[in-house]
């Protein structure tokens, strides 16, 4: 896929095998939107530096050593010319990362998909991009926002097939994503983790991979079709959408609220 996709999130968690397919063709480039609160200062400078610190103890909390804003002599050989900002080491997998404080700055870098094609090279070594600032999208009031009931989930799923089997594919996945996003709160809420309101869908699935809920094969369709799906909300052409892919959605979501009704029974 092109770098003009959105990339909103980044794996952390179990280190992903270089020979993924991944959005530079064959590198293991993800994104990861750190949308950070409490990082004031007095410019945006500062800001970002607060963020990228968070960033890193982000990483910190995943095992790693890391490096924010490393020199010549904390890179690898094989990157030894790269401009990054985190490098993130531990036993069974190292990372290079670089931060934007923009979805634009990401997309104007043209030295991204090289970095991450010579990392994809390197034995035990992925690359990471991380976008800092938010979106700043306009939500509803949280007072207007409440769960479904299970029963009210279902019954989606169900009017994402009824779409699904009348021809209306991409207004199929973008709801039956909707509706894998509140299966995942749920999953993630039968585990006693604080997700609800202003949790995204991408730091969901990182969670649920990383905690072992999502195999990587999984985890790597989810997320390509997110991506799918943000396109599609933001007016973008994407590429031609199979049957399979919305089914997926909608069977990953049902497994996810069986799994929680039974993590909930047996805690």
């Amino acid at each position: 896929m092109p770098m003009a996709m959105h990339l909103e999130f980044v794996v952390l968690g179990p280190p992903i095998s270089n020979h993924q397919s991944t959005l530079t063709g064959r590198a293991n480039l993800a994104a990861w939107r750190a949308i950070i609160a409490g990082a004031s200062g007095k410019n945006d400078a500062m800001n970002t530096e607060a963020r990228l610190k968070q960033v890193g103890d982000r990483y910190r909390a995943q095992g790693y050593t890391v490096v924010v804003r490393p020199g010549a002599n904390d890179l690898p050989e094989f990157a030894k010319d790269f401009k990054v900002e985190i490098v993130a080491k531990r036993d069974d997998g190292c990372i290079l990362a670089s931060a934007k404080q923009s979805q634009a700055d990401l997309e104007a870098d043209g030295d991204i998909a090289r970095y991450a094609e010579i990392t994809e090279n390197q034995p035990g070594w992925r690359f990471d991009v991380i976008v800092l600032g938010s979106e700043n999208q306009p939500m509803p009031d949280k007072r207007e926002a409440k769960e479904p009931s299970e029963d009210d989930i279902r019954r989606a799923l169900e009017e994402v097939e009824r779409m699904l089997q009348a021809g209306f594919i991409q207004q199929a996945l973008i709801a039956a994503s909707a509706v894998l996003e509140t299966a995942m709160r749920r999953r993630l809420q039968a585990q006693e983790e604080e997700v609800g309101w202003g949790s995204s869908p991408r730091s969901m699935l990182n969670e649920l991979h990383s905690g072992g809920v999502l195999q990587s094969n999984a985890f790597r369709e989810l997320e390509e079709l997110y991506q799918v799906r943000s396109a599609l909300v933001h007016g973008f052409t994407t590429p031609i959408i199979e049957n399979r892919a919305v089914q997926f959605l909608v069977d990953s979501a049902r497994l996810l609220l069986d799994e929680s009704w039974a993590a909930k029974k047996t805690a």
